[in-house]
């Protein structure tokens, strides 16, 4: 019980859904911090935890665990520098261009984003870069500098060499970029988060809102859309574009970049509460470390990207020794590479997986999710395809797809598809 009271004190603090999160993430946490505490047991910790803001603080960085690295997804950052460049500059002659990282960890995002800057030759006095963080030690981490290899991922690390220096066994970076930034601690989920900051051109906000509940992605959304310009840029995790499409932004069609535009909208037409709803199990696609999680499952009007379609698995798959859980192994290794950025290997694994599961749903639609982070827009076409001849209603695919073909010009298809994932979507 102490325990599930924990969990709900977290929704609470910063959103987190123990759900969504994994619930064994938070046990561990908490265990770690009731054996440095030198506390009983978990009631005594929540007895402590509950009056303590301090430890309620060292509770938070022990559930918040990093995973990021320098230009994730490089697709989103050459598409930052074109906009800037083509659309943005010439109408804010004079301007200076503001951009919010948020959450930012260890500072990775907020420096690839001036990193890209200046690679366009965008002078740093024409941009302003806040990054805010819930983490002191990961704020601690940016402000600092310094990073170690596992910070640098891909096959094009050149940018390291133009904006870092050795030293040790990690790499300092560059004064003239990181006097670029200022980080902030703040909590998004407050609702007088920067309440009193001018807009921003850009928000960068990957990879939060499929770690909420379904309450804290509509206030998150809000407050994005509060603190964006209208003719502002949201960029968002490869999973989460459709949450804000559903409320009321206005999706890019960019094949590989998962950004949305601010849409206008009446005044009385507020965004719409998100019914609670209790989760069910389902697999999410590039998840964090691996870990299993969950979300909530469609509401009225839909929020969750993920849904809850369960993985078709013949039953002739399943051999005299029981092998199903080892094919799930790798089904979920191909998701742990894919997340860590290892695109080519998680690529491999999952053809060798799909060669012996032909009919496995979730790993066809991870194969079409690969493929678009690699740009290859031609084979995630074929395995969305895939994915929808297998289930017809598999929202995800009909979302993805039909950006895929708005994007190679056919906008009566992508409309199709659209109302096929609205029907999906009602139906629920």
């Amino acid at each position: 019980m102490s325990l599930t009271m924990i969990e709900s004190l977290l929704e609470k603090e910063i959103g987190v859904s123990a759900d969504a999160i994994g619930p064994e993430v938070i046990a561990k946490a908490v265990r770690l911090r009731v054996a440095e505490c030198g506390l009983a047991d978990i009631k005594a910790y929540f007895g402590f935890v509950k009056t303590s803001e301090e430890e309620r603080g060292n509770l938070i960085e022990a559930v918040v665990v990093p995973e990021t690295w320098f230009f994730r997804n490089k697709k989103s950052f050459a598409f930052l520098s074109n906009y800037v460049i083509r659309e943005w500059l010439p109408k804010h002659r004079g301007d200076r261009l503001r951009v919010l990282s948020v959450p930012c960890s260890t500072g990775e995002e907020p420096y690839s984003i001036i990193m890209a800057l200046m690679d366009a030759g965008i002078g740093e006095n024409r941009f302003h870069i806040d990054g805010v963080d819930i983490s002191e030690a990961a704020l601690g981490t940016a402000n600092s500098g310094v990073y170690n290899k596992g910070s640098f991922r891909g096959d094009d690390l050149s940018f390291r060499k133009r904006y870092f220096e050795p030293k040790g066994d990690a790499y300092q970076l560059n004064a003239d970029v990181r006097k670029g930034a200022q980080f902030i601690k703040g909590n998004l989920l407050d609702d007088s988060f920067f309440m009193d900051q001018e807009p921003y051109d850009i928000i960068f906000c990957r990879n939060l809102l499929i770690y909420l509940s379904s309450e804290a992605k509509r206030r998150v959304v809000e407050i994005l859309d509060r603190l964006l310009m209208r003719s502002g840029v949201l960029f968002l995790g490869h999973a989460e574009r459709q949450v804000a499409v559903e409320l009321k932004f206005a999706g890019i069609p960019e094949f590989g970049v998962f950004a949305c535009r601010k849409e206008r909208r009446k005044k009385d037409n507020k965004i719409k509460p998100v019914v609670h709803v209790q989760p069910q199990p389902c697999q999410r696609l590039f998840e964090k470390a691996g870990k299993r999680l969950r979300a909530a499952p469609r509401s009225n009007p839909p929020v969750a990207v993920v849904e809850t379609f369960k993985p078709k698995v013949l039953s002739e798959q399943i051999d005299s020794k029981g092998s199903l859980e080892g094919k799930k192994d790798v089904f979920n290794e191909a998701q742990r590479l894919a997340d860590q950025g290892s695109l080519l290997s998680a690529l491999e694994l999952c053809e060798t997986f799909l060669r012996e599961n032909p009919v496995h749903v979730q790993a066809h639609f991870l194969m079409g999710l690969i493929l678009e982070a690699l740009d290859n827009e031609e084979r995630a076409e074929e395995f969305f395809n895939k994915t929808i001849y297998l289930d017809p209603n598999h929202y995800e695919s009909l979302n993805h797809l039909s950006f895929v073909v708005e994007h190679r010009g056919d906008k009566k298809r992508a409309a199709h598809l659209r109302r096929r994932a609205q029907r999906v979507s009602q139906n629920g």
